[in-house]
């Protein structure tokens, strides 16, 4: 048994239709009113306080330091352009989304990340750190002198963020998360809302067979303990090449689609992509895909229905780099964390990346929405 989110309240804007789903089209019906019961925490959130105890949320991803080059516009091959910024920042896609969720006081954040050595992974580590995340269960492979490196072309006519990567460093290996695991989950109980389940919920990157094996062992350790009902698995599936990612469709509780593994599938809608991809996934899972400046659509599949969301309205879009990651945190403090319903979560997540947009980084994002949202 996994923890069920409520589906709506009348509070929330977000469009909601109970939905039949076959192949790839979709009909509108009526809406529902249909509740699950909420497993999180029932104190009472509120911006300004920090209250006590937390609930525990456990990200696994890869690090990277990126460099971005704001430009006007794309460069074309073979020609020389100046760039009207440049920033170097610490960068990852469960990275980006701990950082924010630190920033939440009810949030106890935990990241595990295979690193470089450790006087190459300080400048990784930092901003976490200062955002209350743990890194304790971060594996540092001493031979490993610099970090992996992103460099990241963020066009401003477009909107486009291009990305060339490298890494020598190797992925976390199955001893190592158990290991790291283990040992954070022991650590985690003192300030935990329920101090007989150390984590609430674990996100991880979808980035191939590991993964799923890291999975398995944290359902055999939660069903022992009587805990899996209190958790959420989520997983971010960001890439559609990677090997061994259609194993972890039917694992996660809460699946995240980027707009380029649903384009790389051939699909240009997204409720077109949730309709054709559901039948791979968990029937009780929860499915969202961010669409950019469209905004998002989410799927609960055991009722079908659908959920969509407009985008955010900002000033000025200054850098996009990282929304989708805070479009990831935005749900998961929504429903982990302050218990929203589905449709209410959605909203909040697309006005959260909407906000990152409209400034430089990562610091201080939640202050920028308002605390009723």
């Amino acid at each position: 048994m996994q923890k069920l989110f409520r589906l709506q309240s009348k509070g929330s804007s977000a469009t909601s239709s109970q939905t039949s789903f076959s192949g790839s089209s979709s009909g509108e019906g009526s809406s529902t009113s249909t509740t699950h019961a909420s497993h999180v925490s029932t104190a009472t959130y509120n911006g300004n306080s920090n209250p006590s105890p937390k609930i525990g949320i456990f990200l696994v991803g890869a690090t990277y330091l990126d460099t971005i080059m704001h430009v006007n516009s794309f460069p074309h091959e073979d020609m020389k352009q100046r760039s009207e910024r440049f920033e170097q920042r610490r960068g990852g896609n469960a990275a980006n989304t701990a950082e924010i969720l630190g920033q939440d006081p009810r949030a106890k954040v935990w990241y595990m990340s295979s690193m470089p050595a450790p006087a190459a992974a300080k400048i990784l580590l930092t901003a976490l750190e200062r955002n209350n995340v743990k890194t304790e269960a971060c594996v540092f492979h001493s031979a490993q002198l610099t970090a992996p490196q992103a460099y990241i072309i963020s066009a401003k006519d477009t909107g486009s963020r291009t990305v060339i990567s490298h890494s020598t460093l190797p992925d976390l290996t199955l001893e190592e998360f158990i290991k790291r695991f283990d040992a954070a989950r022991m650590r985690a109980v003192p300030d935990i809302v329920d101090m007989s389940c150390p984590f609430n919920w674990i996100h991880f990157e979808g980035r191939g067979p590991d993964v799923y094996k890291m999975i398995n062992y944290v359902e055999s350790i939660y069903i022992k303990q009587r805990w899996r009902q209190k958790l959420t698995i989520s997983v971010e599936f960001e890439k559609g090449d990677r090997p061994g990612i259609p194993y972890l469709l039917k694992q996660a509780d809460v699946c995240f689609f980027s707009k380029l593994y649903a384009q790389t599938l051939g699909f240009d809608r997204p409720e077109d992509f949730l309709a054709s991809i559901k039948e791979f996934c968990k029937p009780t899972a929860t499915l969202f895909c961010c669409w950019g400046a469209m905004g998002a659509v989410g799927l609960h599949l055991e009722t079908g229905t659908r959920f969509s969301s407009s985008a955010g309205t900002v000033d000025r879009v200054v850098d996009p780099v990282g929304a989708g990651d805070t479009f990831i945190a935005g749900i998961i403090l929504a429903l982990g964390v302050r218990g929203y319903d589905i449709g209410r979560g959605l909203q909040f997540a697309c006005e959260l990346a909407s906000q990152k947009c409209a400034q430089y980084g990562f610091s201080h994002l939640l202050k920028s929405i308002p605390p009723d949202l």
